[in-house]
């Protein structure tokens, strides 16, 4: 999965993927594989990232063209994002085995995922979030902006 912005931020600040590696404490390969999009960055680095950029993630990921909401929280919200998902699935009407399934995952994974245990694939939130139009930030509890969708 790859987010071309990655690479934009980097450039625009005259790093280099070793330069980037090093703040986020992984080997250039690592991040190299994460920026070209050869391996999916997992969701606490890509919040590490924004985090260093300043920037939100639907920014990163090419949801949203605002770099950064007003009352944005650094920090992902294990709990709330639980929550969170729990809501997106009954607001679309869904049991958890429906919405696993349009997700190509299994029910007790998403079970982990509602109930806090498991921090949700950056994969899987990216395609939770495309598919039905939500900020990645605000699922996260990342966002408290009152302008963003629900």
């Amino acid at each position: 999965m790859q987010f071309p912005r990655m690479k934009e931020l980097r450039e625009e600040k005259g790093l280099k993927q070793k330069d980037i590696a090093q703040k986020m404490n992984v080997t250039k390969g690592s991040y190299s594989m994460w920026e070209c999009g050869s391996d999916t960055i997992p969701l606490r680095r890509l919040n590490e990232f924004c985090n260093i950029f300043n920037v939100s993630i639907d920014y990163v990921v090419g949801f949203s063209d605002k770099r950064k909401y007003a009352n944005a929280k650094p920090d992902i919200k294990l709990k709330i994002t639980g929550e969170n998902l729990k809501k997106i699935r009954n607001k679309k009407g869904l049991t958890q085995v429906q919405l696993a399934n349009e997700l190509n995952i299994n029910q007790p994974t998403w079970n982990r995922y509602e109930k806090s245990r498991t921090l949700i694939l950056t994969v899987v939130l990216v395609e939770l979030a495309s598919k039905y139009h939500y900020s990645i930030d605000k699922i996260l509890g990342k966002d408290k902006d009152k302008d963003s969708e629900d």
